[in-house]
């Protein structure tokens, strides 16, 4: 299996990959936190724009690498990082989710006086 984690059948799936070879061939360690927070930052930005256009948009995380490389035939160095699934609801699906309360200020505070704190 693919993406185990891809549960629905969306209209279209956009994969974002970082090109390793490249991201080391700039300096950055295999380790550095640099690439991830690109592939955030491209997946919020694609969603966020989903949003606007009134298209649901999602991120999976659990697939296998290996598969979606072989499947997209994804240049060597380059590693699929995250899928964002983009589509509408399914008719009969379950409702979305309703709006809460606004939360205040005085839902995030508590006052304690100073004599119960000892």
């Amino acid at each position: 299996m693919v993406s185990p984690g891809m549960l629905q059948h969306p209209a279209a799936a956009i994969t974002i990959c970082t090109d390793r070879r490249l991201a080391a061939e700039y300096g950055f360690p295999p380790d550095a936190a640099g690439p991830d927070v690109d592939v955030g930052t491209a997946a919020a930005t694609l969603m966020l724009a989903a949003h606007a256009l009134n298209i649901g948009a999602g991120p999976v995380t659990s697939f296998s690498r290996a598969a979606v490389g072989v499947v997209l035939r994804v240049p060597d160095g380059w590693c699929p990082e995250l899928v964002v699934r983009l589509g509408h609801p399914a008719h009969g699906g379950p409702a979305p989710l309703r709006g809460r309360p606004r939360t205040t200020w005085r839902d995030l505070t508590t006052w304690v006086p100073p004599e119960a704190e000892r």
